[in-house]
């Protein structure tokens, strides 16, 4: 007999203690491994659950600073956006005008 992963079992539902099955669960847009009951109640899977965390709080809105280096402008980005993405010290990042009012930052 051969031993299953954990995220392969499914889990007695603390709500209804109906069987949760294994399935990616969608936290504001990130897709995580964990657990869904037919009830709804839904488990994240214990390592997920620290990506999930991190990808929540980057999605707080913060006001930043823009200065000015030389003849071009910088901005810092907010330590929760890089823990959440999973950046240290990157050489290069790809930066271009959405629209007038939005600027993407591609890492």
């Amino acid at each position: 007999m051969t031993k299953k992963k954990l995220e392969e079992k499914p889990l007695v539902c603390p709500e209804c203690d109906g069987d949760a099955e294994p399935m990616m669960i969608n936290v504001s847009g990130l897709g995580v491994t964990g657990w869904r009951c037919k009830c709804g109640y839904e488990m994240l899977s214990p390592g997920e659950l620290e990506k999930a965390y991190l990808f929540l709080q980057a999605q707080k809105h913060e006001k930043v600073k823009i200065s000015k280096r030389g003849n071009s402008y910088m901005i810092t980005i907010p330590k929760a956006i890089a823990d959440a993405i999973g950046i240290e010290n990157l050489d290069m990042a790809e930066v271009y005008l959405k629209d007038r009012k939005t600027i993407i930052v591609g890492i």
